[in-house]
C-alpha cells in the first residue's frame, strides 16, 4: 500500500482501496459495494463545487446528504442505504490515515486539553504502569474535568478553587452509583498526583474530591447457580465458528476465573500443551502460570481447529468479521458473555464477565477450599480481597450462627 495518495485520479484511488479491502479479506460482495460507493463519490465531487477538495468527514456527509436529497426528489433512482455509503467511505478515510496520506482526525475538544491528556497518559504508563483499559477510564474522567473545570479559556489548575471541583463532580456524576463516583474521583486524584510531580500544589483540590461511603465487605458477591452456568454454556452453537469461539471464551471465564482483558490478551505462545499450563498477563504487569483444565483445553483446541479464521494474530481469540488482523479487545469478551446471557434468558443476572469470576470463587468456598488457595487462583495480591467470599459459605456460617434472641431452642 506504499504510495497511496488522496489526490490521485478516481480510478487509481478505487484500485488502491479495492486492494486494501481484499488484503483484509472482506467479502467479495462488500468489496464490490465499497468500490462502487467510492466511484460514485469521485463522480459527485468532480461535477459539484467540491472539485479538488480534500477528503474528510464533512465532505462525505455532504455527499450522502446530497445523494439522499436527490433520491427524495426522485432525481436519482435508489441505489443503496446511506449507512452503507457511510461505512464504505469512512473505511476509505481510515485507509488514507493509516497510510499517513491525510492527517489523523483531531479529537474533538481544546488542543491544549488534548496535549495535557497525552502528557498525563505518558505518566500513567511510565510512572504508574497502568494497563490500557484502566488508562482509558483515567483519560476520560480527566478530560471531562479539564474541559468542565480548568483549562477553558487558558486557565491553569492553580486558578481553580475547591468549590469548583465540588461543583463539577456534582454535575458530572449526577445519578451515578457510589462505585462509579469513586472511580471518577480516583481518575482526577491521579491527575492531581501527576501535576504535583510537576510542582503544582493540589492539596486543597484533592481534599475537595468526593468520597462515597462504601463499607468494606458490605455487599455479597453475585454468583450463578450450576444450572445457570450450564444454560450459558449450552447456549453456544458449537456447530458454527463463532459458537466455538464463544464456548471457549466462556470456559476460560467459568473454569479459570479470568478477567475479560486477560482472556483477550491470551496468546498462542503462552499455552504450554505438554505441561498443561497457560501464562496469564494480569493486573499491574503480573504474569502468572495457571493450570489448564481439560475442559478449557478441549474447548480451545476445538476452536483452533474448527472455528478460528486464518490470521497473523497471535491472540487465541480473534475477530470473526473483517478486518481480521486486528487485536481482539475486552469489549469482544464482554459482548460474548452478554449475548450468551440473552440467549439463555439470564440478562437480569449477567451483565459481564466478572460475575463468572465471582461464581468460581463462590463455588470453591462452598466446597471448603481455603481462602489462600482461592486468592492464588484469582491472583489477588492480598488475601483480604478474597475474604468477601466467606459470606457465601452458608454451611460454615450456619455452624457458627447463634440462635435468634427469643427463638425456641
Amino acid at each position: 500500500m506504499h504510495g497511496i495518495s488522496a489526490d490521485r485520479s478516481g480510478d487509481l484511488a478505487v484500485t488502491e482501496y479495492t486492494a486494501y479491502l481484499q488484503s483484509r479479506r472482506y467479502a467479495s460482495r462488500t468489496v464490490d459495494l465499497y468500490r462502487q460507493c467510492l466511484k460514485d463519490f469521485f463522480g459527485w465531487r468532480a461535477r459539484t463545487r467540491h472539485r479538488g477538495r480534500g477528503p474528510d468527514e464533512a465532505l462525505i456527509s455532504a455527499f450522502i446528504d446530497d445523494d439522499r436529497d436527490r433520491r427524495r426528489r426522485r432525481v436519482a433512482r435508489p441505489r443503496r442505504p446511506p449507512y452503507e455509503e457511510h461505512a464504505a467511505l469512512m473505511g476509505w478515510l481510515k485507509m488514507l490515515r493509516t497510510e499517513g496520506v491525510i492527517p489523523v482526525r483531531a479529537i474533538a475538544g481544546d488542543a491544549t486539553i488534548e496535549a495535557e491528556i497525552a502528557a498525563f497518559d505518558d505518566y500513567l504508563v511510565e510512572a504508574r504502569g497502568l494497563q490500557p483499559a484502566t488508562r482509558i477510564v483515567r483519560r476520560r474522567d480527566a478530560r471531562a474535568f479539564l474541559a468542565g473545570c480548568t483549562l477553558r479559556g487558558g486557565r491553569s489548575l492553580t486558578e481553580v478553587s475547591a468549590a469548583e471541583v465540588s461543583s463539577f463532580f456534582a454535575r458530572y456524576t449526577a445519578g451515578w452509583k457510589p462505585g462509579s463516583v469513586q472511580s471518577a474521583a480516583a481518575s482526577v486524584r491521579s491527575y492531581f498526583r501527576f501535576k504535583a510531580v510537576s510542582g503544582v500544589a493540589c492539596t486543597t483540590l484533592v481534599a475537595a474530591l468526593p468520597r462515597s461511603v462504601r463499607w468494606r465487605l458490605s455487599s455479597v458477591p453475585r454468583a450463578l447457580t450450576p444450572q445457570e452456568i450450564a444454560q450459558l454454556l449450552e447456549s453456544c452453537d458449537r456447530s458454527k465458528r463463532t459458537g466455538c469461539r464463544d464456548y471457549a471464551i466462556l470456559r476460560c471465564l467459568v473454569d479459570l476465573g479470568l478477567r475479560g482483558a486477560e482472556v483477550a490478551r491470551m496468546t498462542l505462545d503462552k499455552v504450554d500443551w505438554i505441561e498443561g499450563t497457560v501464562r496469564i498477563h494480569g493486573k499491574a504487569r503480573r504474569v502468572d502460570v495457571m493450570p489448564l483444565p481439560r475442559a478449557v483445553a478441549e474447548a480451545i483446541v476445538a476452536y483452533l481447529r474448527q472455528g478460528r479464521p486464518q490470521t497473523c494474530r497471535r491472540e487465541v481469540f480473534v475477530r470473526h468479521r473483517p478486518p481480521y488482523d486486528i487485536a481482539t479487545t475486552p469489549a469482544v469478551v464482554r459482548q460474548v458473555v452478554r449475548d450468551a446471557a440473552e440467549r439463555s434468558g439470564l440478562t437480569a443476572r449477567v451483565s459481564g464477565p466478572h460475575v463468572l469470576r465471582h461464581t468460581l470463587a463462590t463455588r470453591l468456598v462452598q466446597r471448603g477450599v481455603p481462602l489462600k488457595q482461592i486468592a492464588d487462583l484469582l491472583r489477588h495480591r492480598c488475601v483480604d480481597t478474597t475474604t468477601i467470599y466467606a459470606k457465601v459459605d452458608l454451611p460454615a456460617l450456619a455452624a457458627v450462627a447463634r440462635p435468634w434472641p427469643g427463638s425456641r431452642p
